[in-house]
């Protein structure tokens, strides 16, 4: 599904980027909207969000709840159980090793679905998490930065075991 966020509209701006750690009013309804249903919501890299039963960042937001420094390093765990949270949402730096982390982590935590944003960069469950994880849904979001991002949300296809 394409979702395009507005037309050319002369003098306006052509996004509506206010800073790196927050997101459109839009965008979060989007998000919000595609978590329905889950109950508990774990937040990485949670900025100024308010998206989420738990939100973790390394910076010291009011709205976060864990204040973590996530090294994206192998071996690297946050201190959540397997399939502790209903749903994983993260928006990471868009930087390779923060996805590479968190192909892992993000589906290790999570119990029925995953929502990651990047910037044009393709995500997929590592190799250990791919066959209990399929992709429902990509989304294309233009207009709310300087750049589209790619939405994922995969959702659990075998229940756990």
């Amino acid at each position: 599904m394409l979702i395009l966020m507005g037309v050319w509209m002369g003098r306006l701006p052509v996004t509506r980027f206010k800073e790196s750690w927050v997101w459109d009013d839009t965008e979060e309804k989007l998000y919000r909207r595609l978590l329905k249903g889950c109950k508990t919501v774990l937040h990485l890299f949670s900025g100024r969000s308010s998206l989420g039963t738990v939100r973790v960042d390394e910076k010291n937001f009011p709205e976060v709840t864990h204040r973590v420094r996530i090294k994206p390093v192998e071996g690297f765990r946050l201190n959540f159980g397997d399939a502790s949270f209903d749903a994983v949402v993260a928006d990471p730096p868009w930087i390779n090793r923060y996805l590479t982390w968190l192909s892992k982590e993000a589906f290790r935590i999570a119990r029925r679905k995953v929502l990651i944003i990047t910037g044009c960069f393709w995500l997929e469950p590592h190799k250990k998490y791919a066959q209990a994880w399929r992709l429902k849904h990509l989304y294309v979001v233009k207009r709310v930065s300087p750049v589209v991002k790619l939405v994922f949300l995969y959702e659990r296809s075998h229940p756990l075991l």
